[in-house]
């Protein structure tokens, strides 16, 4: 972070400020008027509109409060030495968007050493205001008011533009925060922000029986006291899409707070995956670490699931857990009964919403597990029989079905393979192999039962080493499941993390993908060709192809081979077309689909303006001249993948 320096807005000033309206408040209010009204604040005393609400707000919410608690660092110092190294934007991004010189993003170390340092600081935050930074959600936990559609519409109330060029603009730069620094002129302004005005004024304006004129007027009078590194992470904090990647990463977070209130660290991250880190704040400043103790883990009070963590190459220890690893939705059941023995049930996915009323069933199904409570982690899958007989489906027949869009019949089925809580009892603490004993007893009596959701518990057996591993992978994989989960015999339930010892494997996420276009090189390196990029696209459903990416050139050998091909098979359109990158625009010459490649990837992301999928990452690792296009993968494919990604 940059050397730290304070926005000193005097506690007099601010008294003078309301002083000034009160008095003209209790002066005129025998004419008529009820109270000073907010533009002759500004406009007359120089109080700015949004810092007047936010002085308001807190002391509606508390009437003794210091109004010093606007007095912090100043929200371009927060920007510039916290969101910019978290936000991951390489430094040729960074100076594109803003003309600022920056460092390349932090490697896993140094943002931890980052995230210490700023929790260490004197900068005028309070612990929760901080941790709003680091999970970039100044809204505590609750929900935003403003969408992307919304953030356009404020946008244009500053901007001498009309919608259509703001979204002409917008599907060049792809993202509507850039948008928000490029309206501004300068990269810092002054007087500056505070961040603690700014964090209070987001939070401040969301709450509910604020009128959608009113935030809109403060979320302006905000903005145009922005510059344009200022504006780009408000715009992003009002989405919630800062993108600092936190969510299952609660433990730099549990030690800072464990040290503050000299707590176990683990007790803290257990209550944190229990609820969410600003509860655990709250409850730790007001009743100390014994507050904790009324965190507890409770049916239908959604809690995140534990996660792998890495392939099963990563094994330390043996023996070791293996289980088959389904291609469905992940599920964690719930069961409640009170004492007149009415029950509730609920269906949690893995972002906590409830799917219960989604799965017809499902609900029956649970109430028929033989436990008063109970809190069963597992994974909603189905089978499907086809020309070649009974196979697992896949997650996207999994959920076509679940939204009756699917045509071939989907038989849905719940695999349990953990259990977090029984009739009254934590047991997330447990060793696996106590915790499946536990399993097998709630759900191995309804197994072979005719339910409506049929339960069983997950098949697995113990692997003494690699080959066993191996075996039972490939046994997994040739009853067409998606491939095996490792689990350490003694480990407990990471709730919310992931799980150093899960371990998963399963096939190499690739693609085989047609070429769309050719991007032309913009380096003399000596393992780059004449292309320095290629344009990817699959099968659309109309037999068309649909750009998915861009994909760097393989090397100077290949890059030959692919631009023989072109020539031989004629494959130039004479189009020629131009890809943004972040050293911005470059041309290249559009191809009529010829050539397959193998791609791997990470993942698939959503695109944030046009709803489109793309790859994450995506690296060609061989030309498939064996393949035709119409061979090639189709963009249902990638969707399947982005929905397991999703909710798997």
């Amino acid at each position: 972070m940059e050397p730290l320096s304070l926005k000193l807005v005097g506690a007099q000033q601010l008294r003078d400020w309301l002083g000034e309206g009160e008095k003209l408040a209790r002066f005129t209010r025998g004419i008529g008027l009820e109270s000073v009204s907010p533009e002759y604040l500004e406009d007359t005393l120089g109080l700015p509109f949004h810092l007047e609400f936010a002085m308001r707000g807190l002391v509606e919410e508390d009437p003794s409060v210091d109004l010093d608690a606007l007095s912090s660092i100043p929200f371009y110092s927060l920007c510039k030495g916290l969101f910019l190294p978290l936000s991951a934007l390489q430094p040729d991004r960074v100076a594109a968007v803003f003309g600022l010189a920056a460092e390349p993003p932090p490697r896993a170390a140094e943002r931890e050493e980052l995230l210490a340092r700023f929790f260490a600081s004197d900068i005028g935050l309070t612990l929760v205001q901080k941790l709003s930074c680091v999970l970039g959600d100044p809204f505590r936990g609750k929900g935003s008011t403003m969408r992307r559609d919304s953030l356009v519409t404020l946008l244009l109330s500053v901007e001498m533009k009309s919608r259509a060029q703001l979204l002409d603009r917008l599907t060049v730069v792809g993202d509507v925060a850039v948008l928000y620094a490029e309206s501004r002129r300068k990269l810092k302004v002054d007087p500056p922000l505070t961040a603690a005005e700014v964090l209070e004024t987001l939070r401040l304006q969301a709450q509910p029986g604020v009128p959608r004129s009113k935030r809109f007027a403060l979320l302006r009078a905000l903005l145009t006291r922005c510059g344009k590194l200022e504006a780009y992470f408000v715009a992003k904090l009002m989405l919630r899409k800062a993108g600092f990647g936190f969510d299952y990463q609660g433990a730099l977070i549990a030690r800072v707070l464990a040290e503050r209130f000299r707590a176990q660290p683990e007790a803290v991250q257990h209550a944190m995956a229990l609820t969410d880190a600003f509860r655990v704040v709250e409850v730790l400043e007001a009743e100390g670490v014994e507050g904790l103790k009324k965190i507890r883990l409770q049916p239908l009070v959604a809690v995140r699931p534990a996660l792998a963590s890495g392939t099963t190459d990563q094994i330390k220890q043996y023996p070791v857990w293996v289980e088959r690893k389904y291609d469905g939705i992940r599920f964690m059941l719930h069961k409640s009964t009170d004492a007149h023995g009415s029950v509730l049930t609920g269906a949690y996915t893995r972002n906590r919403r409830d799917w219960l009323e989604m799965v017809p069933g499902l609900a029956e199904s649970i109430r028929l597990v033989p436990a008063r409570s109970a809190i069963i982690d597992g994974e909603l899958y189905g089978t499907v029989l086809d020309l070649d007989g009974a196979r697992p489906a896949t997650v996207y027949e999994v959920y076509s079905a679940l939204q009756g869009q699917t045509r071939t019949p989907v038989n849905l089925k719940f695999a349990a393979f953990d259990i977090c809580y029984l009739n009254g009892t934590d047991l997330t603490h447990l060793p696996l192999t106590e915790r499946r004993k536990w399993l097998q007893n709630a759900v191995g009596p309804v197994a072979n039962l005719p339910l409506p959701v049929p339960l069983q518990v997950a098949e697995g057996q113990l692997a003494n080493d690699k080959n066993d591993v191996n075996r039972l992978y490939q046994h997994f994989r040739s009853q067409g499941y998606e491939g095996i989960i490792s689990k350490s015999l003694h480990g407990p339930y990471l709730l919310a993390s992931r799980d150093p010892e899960w371990l998963k494997r399963k096939p190499e996420i690739t693609l085989d993908l047609v070429l769309l276009g050719a991007v032309f090189a913009v380096t003399e390196k000596q393992n780059v060709g004449t292309f320095g990029s290629y344009v990817i696209g699959a099968k659309a459903p109309d037999g068309g192809f649909i750009d998915v990416g861009d994909v760097a050139a393989m090397d100077r050998v290949r890059d030959g081979q692919i631009q023989a091909e072109i020539m031989r098979e004629g494959l130039i359109t004479g189009r020629r077309i131009e890809r943004q990158s972040a050293s911005g625009t470059r041309p290249g010459m559009e191809l009529r689909p010829g050539i397959v490649v193998t791609v791997r990837f990470e993942g698939i992301v959503k695109d944030a303006v046009e709803g489109e999928l793309k790859l994450r990452d995506p690296k060609a690792v061989m030309i498939r001249s064996d393949k035709s296009a119409i061979e090639a993968n189709s963009l249902r494919d990638i969707e399947e993948l982005w929905l397991r990604q999703r909710v798997g």
